[in-house]
């Protein structure tokens, strides 16, 4: 009998592009612009990465699977914390792109290209009834 076995789905594993270059891994992380204040922590096999920014870092590391977590953090508490495993090959630097979270209850997107923020579209619908309500609280108090 040949084809597919049946049994629960297991998700493929992301592929993170590669690039020539020292053997390692680069964690573009991302955040909104009107989000200030906010930093960023990197681990990578649970080891915290120091000295971590916003946009590209660079972590040395030895070829074999890596697990990758970042978080956001403010006021020294870590959210929209995310991890992603991957592949790192000798002369080679995977690429992993983090995006913060638009709102602190969710988490952030890590994936092999750049992505919007989680919670974005609830943001502007928060932002829409806010608008919405002050603007009726002003025709309230016109009339």
């Amino acid at each position: 009998m040949t084809g597919v076995v049946p049994g629960p789905a297991v998700p493929a594993q992301q592929q993170f592009r590669t690039l020539p270059g020292e053997t390692g891994i680069v964690v573009h992380t991302w955040k909104l612009p009107i989000a200030f204040g906010i930093g960023t922590k990197i681990t990578v096999n649970g080891y915290p990465i120091p000295n971590t920014k916003w946009g590209a870092n660079f972590v040395p590391g030895p070829p074999g699977v890596h697990t990758v977590a970042v978080d956001a953090t403010q006021w020294g508490m870590a959210y929209g914390g995310n991890f992603a495993r991957v592949e790192v090959f000798p002369g080679r630097t995977t690429e992993v792109h983090y995006t913060a979270p638009a709102q602190i209850y969710m988490k952030g997107a890590v994936s092999a290209e750049r992505q919007s923020a989680p919670g974005l579209v609830y943001t502007y619908l928060a932002l829409a009834f806010v608008v919405l309500m002050l603007a009726a609280f002003v025709a309230l108090m016109v009339v």
